[in-house]
C-alpha cells in the first residue's frame, strides 16, 4: 500500500528543536504542570518565564570574555530555571560539584573560567577565602534578596523580546560545562553543546504523561540527559528532590506518582538495602534507567516487582 506523506494530508509537523532554547520556548504557552518540589508546583509557562527573567538577569550583567556562569546549588527549582537562562541568555552553565572542598573546588571554578557564581547561602561559605579567579561581588546567592529583587525588576518588564533566544545561539554552540568524578586524575570539565543536549532531549521513555523523578544531582549529565531535557521535549512533569535518599524513595513515587527514575553508581543498591515491605510493588513505576547498576540489583528488582504483583 503506498504511503501518504504528511505534506500531501495537509499535517505540519513542528520544526525539530536545535538549540535548549528552542526546546524551552515550545512549553512558551503549555499551562502543564512542569515541576513540582516539595509542596510547590510550576507550570511550563511559568518555567520559561522564571527562565526568561534570569536569562535577563544574566546578560545584563555579562562581562568581556567566556559568558560561563557557574551554578554550586542541590537540586532546587533555581537550578532548572538557571539551566532555561543559560538557554535563553547564550550562557554556558558550568555545573559546580559541592562535595569538593577548599582548593580543589576552586580549581574547578578557575578552570572553568567563570564570570560569576551563583549559589546560595547553604553552599555559599563553601567559596569563603578561596580564590576563585573573579572578584568577590560576582559571587551570588539566589536566595539573597539583591538576586530576588534583579529577577522581579527583569520579569516585570519582561516582553516577547525577552523570550527570544540570542540570535548568535548555533547547535554547536557550547551550553554545559559538567565535571567529571575525578576517579581518575583530575576532574575534567566535559562539554555539552546545544546539539548534544537536544539529541539526549529524544528519548522513548519520556512522553507527555511521564512523570520522572529526579533525584540524582543537576551538575552531573545522568540527570539533565536521562530526566531533565527528555521531559522539557515532552512537556512532562518533573518530580524533583533535593537530594536522594532511598529510605524517602517509594514514599515519593507513590505521592508525586512518578513513573520514571534514572538512577546512577549504586543506587539501586541502596534502595534495595532497604527493609522489605508487603507492599513494595503498589506504585507507579514503569521505567528505571540504571547505566551503572549492577545486573544482579536490576535482575533482583525485576524478580521482586513480578513476585510481588503475582506475575511469578
Amino acid at each position: 500500500m503506498r504511503q501518504v506523506s504528511d505534506s500531501v494530508l495537509g499535517i505540519v509537523k513542528p520544526p525539530e528543536p536545535e538549540t535548549v532554547a528552542d526546546l524551552l520556548l515550545a512549553r512558551a504557552d503549555d499551562d502543564h504542570v512542569g515541576l513540582r518540589f516539595e509542596e510547590q508546583s510550576w507550570t511550563w509557562r511559568e518555567i520559561v518565564a522564571e527562565a526568561a527573567a534570569r536569562a535577563q538577569v544574566l546578560t545584563d550583567v555579562r562581562q568581556d570574555g567566556p559568558f560561563h556562569i557557574g551554578v554550586l546549588l542541590e537540586n532546587v527549582p533555581e537550578y532548572l530555571f538557571l539551566l532555561g537562562a543559560a538557554a535563553l541568555s547564550g550562557a554556558v552553565l558550568v555545573g559546580i560539584n559541592p562535595t569538593r572542598r577548599g582548593e580543589e573546588l576552586a580549581a574547578d571554578i578557575r578552570h572553568a573560567d567563570c564570570q560569576l557564581i551563583l549559589t546560595n547561602q547553604q553552599y555559599g561559605h563553601l567559596l569563603d577565602a578561596l580564590d576563585l579567579g573573579i572578584e568577590v561581588d560576582r559571587v551570588w546567592a539566589v536566595d539573597d534578596d539583591d538576586f530576588l529583587d534583579r529577577v522581579a525588576t527583569a520579569a516585570s518588564s519582561a516582553g516577547e523580546s525577552e523570550r527570544r533566544p540570542p540570535a548568535t545561539v548555533t547547535p554547536d554552540d557550547l551550553y554545559l560545562l559538567l565535571f567529571t568524578s575525578g576517579s581518575v586524575g583530575a576532574p575534567k570539565a566535559v562539554r555539552m553543546t546545544h546539539r548534544r543536549a537536544t539529541n539526549s532531549s529524544d528519548s522513548l521513555l519520556c512522553s507527555r504523561d511521564s512523570v520522572p523523578y529526579c533525584a540524582m544531582p543537576l551538575f552531573h549529565g545522568n540527570a539533565l540527559a536521562s530526566s531533565i531535557l527528555p521531559a522539557m521535549r515532552a512537556g512532562a512533569t518533573i518530580v524533583l528532590r533535593r537530594k536522594f535518599s532511598a529510605s524517602a524513595f517509594l514514599e515519593d513515587i507513590r505521592t508525586y506518582r512518578c513513573n520514571y527514575f534514572s538512577a546512577i553508581g549504586r543506587v539501586l543498591s541502596y534502595v534495595l538495602a532497604t527493609p522489605e515491605l508487603p507492599d513494595d510493588a503498589d506504585n507507579p513505576l514503569q521505567f528505571i534507567l540504571g547505566p551503572e547498576s549492577s545486573q544482579a540489583d536490576m535482575d533482583r528488582i525485576k524478580i521482586t516487582a513480578a513476585h510481588q504483583k503475582g506475575l511469578r
